[in-house]
């Protein structure tokens, strides 16, 4: 009776040892917000509604497909590239998406933001230098050494903040300037 007693307190201890590793485990991954990875049922509408609302600020082409983008998790039609599109969106309330970033690795050492999109009535309050600086800090920890982006000779606010965060003007082209951050 006597062993079997131990037997019983060292496979509750184990129990209790394990539990304690897992509830760990899970606490450290849980999203802590108010930025979290992109769920497509929960996500997918707002930011199509961000997108309806601001087209001409996000898209360079009228062929361009947001949602097949969303879909595939993509920067191109390529399938090779389906699944490296990053996207991460901000709740600074529970219920209401305020806005989102989306990013990729275009070489081992370039990371690439696409998409940096706050919507109208969460302007400025500094949610987009937010969104930035995260999406910067993600594609750094995936190894680039640099980052670059495209946005629009007019796109005045949203140049504001990346020169706020260091970005450099390079060159600009149709319509487009290009920025590089070198840290």
């Amino acid at each position: 009776m006597n062993h079997t007693k131990k037997i019983i307190l060292t496979l509750s201890i184990a129990f209790v040892a394990c539990a304690g590793i897992a509830t760990t485990f899970m606490y450290r991954t849980i999203e802590q917000g108010p930025i979290y990875n992109f769920n497509a049922s929960r996500d997918t509408a707002p930011i199509m509604d961000i997108f309806n609302q601001n087209w001409y600020w996000l898209l360079a082409s009228e062929n361009s497909s947001p949602a097949f983008m969303i879909k595939h998790r993509t920067h191109d039609a390529n399938p090779m590239h389906f699944g490296s599109l990053h996207i991460k969106v901000l709740y600074p309330t529970k219920d209401k998406l305020a806005g989102f970033t989306a990013y990729y690795m275009d070489t081992p050492e370039q990371g690439r933001l696409l998409f940096l999109a706050i919507a109208h009535e969460f302007r400025g309050k500094g949610y987009g230098k937010l969104l930035a600086e995260y999406a910067m800090q993600q594609m750094f920890d995936m190894g680039a050494t640099h980052i670059a982006l495209w946005t629009r000779v007019n796109n005045l606010p949203a140049q504001r903040i990346y020169k706020e965060l260091g970005f450099k003007e390079v060159f600009d082209e149709n319509g487009y300037v290009f920025f590089e951050y070198w840290p």
